[in-house]
C-alpha cells in the first residue's frame, strides 16, 4: 500500500471535488513510495502546474506515511483503518468481517489505495466501505489492473465500479479510468453495461483503475448485483 508519483498525481487532479469532504478515513495507512532519483521534484513541478502553491518540505514527512501530502494537496484530516496496529491505524478492524456499529456513518470520504484486493471476503470489505460511509460522501479507490500475479488476492475491472457501486447501490460516478503506472496517461472507462462482453479489453502496459463515487441516500437494501455481460439474459 503506497502512494508513488503517478498516484499522487491523480490524488492531486480529483481533489478539487473534495470540498465538502471534513472527515476522511484511508484503508491501511499508506506511505509515499518517492525512492527514484528526481522523483520529488517532479511531483512538486506537477503540483504547481495543477495550481498548488507547495514546496517539498510541504510534501514529505520523516515517518514516510502520505498525511502532510494529503494536506498540502487540500484533502481533508485522515486517519487510517488497517487490521493490525502496526502502522499507527486509529482504527484497528478486519474489513473482511461485519463492521462495529460506531464505524456506521462515520466517515465523509474513504480512500482504498490498495488495500481491498489483499482481503479475501472483498465483498464484505465493499459493504463495510458503504456502511461507513455518510449520504454524500466519497470513496475512491486506485488499485492494480494489469494481472500482477500474485500480489493480492484479487484485481478489478469495470464492472465493480459501475455495476456495483452505481448500479446495484445508487452511487453517483464521478470518474472511472485506467492509467498507465509508468507514463500516467489515463483512459477514460465508460459504463460497460450493454457493450460486447462488458466492453472487455486488454492492455499492454501494467495499469491502475482509479474510480471516484458518491454516496446517494437509498431505503432497503442493495439492488442485485449483475455482471455487464449478464444483464440482457432473462432471469427465472
Amino acid at each position: 500500500m503506497g502512494i508513488s508519483l503517478n498516484i499522487a498525481t491523480q490524488l492531486a487532479r480529483i481533489s478539487p471535488k473534495l470540498g465538502q469532504c471534513r472527515n476522511g478515513l484511508m484503508l491501511g495507512r499508506q506511505k509515499m513510495h518517492f525512492k527514484r532519483p528526481g522523483w520529488k521534484e517532479e511531483i512538486t513541478k506537477r503540483l504547481n502546474a495543477l495550481g498548488y502553491d507547495v514546496q517539498q518540505d510541504d510534501l514529505f514527512q520523516e515517518d514516510k506515511f502520505c498525511e502532510a501530502y494529503l494536506n498540502a494537496i487540500g484533502w481533508p484530516k485522515m486517519e487510517s483503518l488497517d487490521f493490525t496496529p502496526m502502522e499507527g491505524a486509529e482504527y484497528v478492524h478486519d474489513l473482511g468481517q461485519p463492521i462495529p456499529d460506531d464505524l456506521k456513518g462515520r466517515f465523509d470520504l474513504i480512500y482504498d489505495g490498495g488495500t481491498t484486493e489483499h482481503i479475501f471476503d472483498i465483498a464484505q470489505a465493499f459493504r463495510n466501505i458503504d456502511k461507513m460511509l455518510t449520504d454524500d460522501g466519497v470513496f475512491i479507490s486506485n488499485v492494480g489492473a494489469d494481472g500482477w500475479f500474485g500480489h493480492g488476492f484479487y484485481q478489478i475491472g469495470p464492472d465493480i465500479p459501475w455495476r456495483y457501486w452505481v448500479a446495484s447501490l445508487g452511487y453517483e460516478m464521478m470518474e472511472c479510468c485506467v492509467y498507465n503506472r509508468s507514463s500516467g496517461d489515463f483512459q477514460e472507462i465508460p459504463d460497460p453495461t450493454g457493450k460486447p462482453r462488458g466492453g472487455e479489453q486488454s492492455f499492454k502496459k501494467p495499469q491502475f483503475i482509479f474510480y471516484a463515487v458518491r454516496k446517494r441516500h437509498r431505503d432497503g437494501p442493495e439492488a442485485p448485483i449483475v455482471q455487464s455481460h449478464y444483464t440482457s439474459y432473462p432471469v427465472v
